[in-house]
């Protein structure tokens, strides 16, 4: 039972709080100042091995924090631990089953969040731990968080996992064929490396928010999602699904060496069937970045979607597959079409990527504003304005927002361009 303020000595107002306050202030404190605070008086004795907030950052490598960690938790009340994080700076390749270990014993501990982090080593060290290929099995898990981690398939089938939430992995080496959560309501993979030998399926059907930033490796497959409400996908050169042609723009894409691999014209859709559910979609990439406008083949109907920010990928060369995404966005009410500085203008001719077009009235009739960011109003913006005016979108619900080399942005409405033929 909490001790009360009566039998509490009467000079130390703060050891009359009652245990809930107090571990409340020991969960701002790292793992071994909390431990320290037993010496402060009788009444802080025990308190930190209830404590239900564990907080660890380890300087130097693992080994160094072996023998604290495991008496700290050997010692540990078996009391529910609601916050886990362990954060260490480098570790030998001997330290890797205690890692493991700890893991286990805060899962045993009922632990909601966990947090691990590896910020790997040098010289001889191994530079990527290997969690152990095993499923994480709890029915309190809601939050995991992973950082420069190895992770294999049996890890990241979070079928045992029925109150996790939030997942989210950054510089996380992914050997898995796939990534399943029924549960699962937001996502987050950053600069992370896809490493199996086929497409690593995201499985993850109650997903409401969905992140997968500058990832490597093969782009994952995007499963149903038909719950999504806002997606960002980013795409970078370090993409295997990214064209290395001397003219990426203009390449055929079922001829190209670097694009064919990859495309037998029987896989169907890898993104965007999964995100075809989002209100809210973010789609960034680079012209030379295929996987997207392969997709566009077959492009689904974006049934519930608002908002939509797109790059150059799709106005790269001519303008076909920003129209077909428009024409498969029958309720989208704002567009903003994000240009990269410096980058050289194309002339719009024909592309040889195949679009799934449609005949049918364009512009979306919700349509209320597209808006062009760049940096320099130049030729490519002209040949984006004259496409999107000769499809019949109004010049007035067309604005451009133009970055100067200070900095300082400004909104120019289209009207220096009326001039342009209809």
């Amino acid at each position: 039972m909490p001790q009360s303020a009566s039998t509490a000595g009467s000079d130390d107002l703060i050891s009359a709080l009652p245990d809930v306050l107090l571990h409340h202030v020991l969960g701002f404190l790292d793992a071994r100042e909390a431990v320290r605070t037993c010496v402060l008086a009788k009444r802080w004795g025990h308190l930190w091995k209830s404590m239900p907030v564990l907080h660890f950052t380890g300087a130097g490598q693992v080994q160094l924090h072996r023998k604290f960690l495991d008496h700290l938790l050997l010692l540990r009340d078996r009391t529910t631990l609601e916050v886990c994080l362990l954060k260490f700076d480098c570790y030998v390749a001997a330290d890797v089953p205690y890692v493991n270990l700890w893991i286990r014993h805060a899962l045993l501990c009922q632990v909601r969040v966990l947090n691990l982090a590896v910020f790997g080593g040098g010289g001889g060290m191994v530079k990527e731990m290997w969690l152990d290929n095993l499923p994480v099995v709890s029915q309190y898990l809601t939050k995991l968080k992973l950082y420069g981690l190895r992770l294999q398939g049996k890890f990241l089938d979070f079928s045992s996992c029925q109150a996790l939430q939030d997942l989210n992995m950054t510089e996380c080496y992914i050997h898995a064929d796939k990534i399943s959560s029924r549960t699962l309501g937001h996502l987050r993979i950053q600069d992370s490396i896809f490493l199996s030998d086929c497409r690593t399926l995201i499985s993850t059907p109650s997903v409401i928010s969905l992140q997968v930033n500058d990832c490597w490796g093969t782009t994952a497959l995007f499963g149903d999602m038909p719950l999504l409400s806002s997606a960002t996908v980013t795409f970078g050169n370090r993409c295997d699904d990214y064209c290395q042609s001397d003219d990426p723009g203009y390449c055929d894409y079922a001829s190209c060496l670097d694009c064919y691999c990859t495309d037998d014209g029987s896989a169907g859709c890898v993104v965007l069937n999964g995100l075809s559910a989002a209100r809210n979609l973010e789609l960034i990439a680079e012209p030379e970045t295929f996987i997207l406008k392969r997709d566009l083949r077959w492009c689904p109907t974006f049934s519930k979607l608002k908002t939509l920010l797109l790059s150059d990928w799709c106005v790269d060369g001519d303008h076909r597959a920003l129209i077909c995404i428009l024409q498969h966005s029958p309720v989208l009410e704002m567009l903003t079409l994000q240009l990269s500085e410096d980058r050289e203008s194309r002339n719009m001719v024909p592309s040889k990527a195949i679009y799934n077009l449609l005949d049918q009235p364009f512009p979306p009739e919700h349509l209320q504003s597209i808006k062009v960011k760049c940096h320099e109003v130049d030729q490519r913006v002209h040949n984006i304005l004259k496409s999107l005016i000769t499809y019949g979108v109004p010049l007035e619900k067309i604005s451009i927002q133009q970055e100067s080399k200070s900095s300082e942005c400004f909104n120019f409405i289209c009207t220096g361009f009326s001039s342009i033929p209809r």
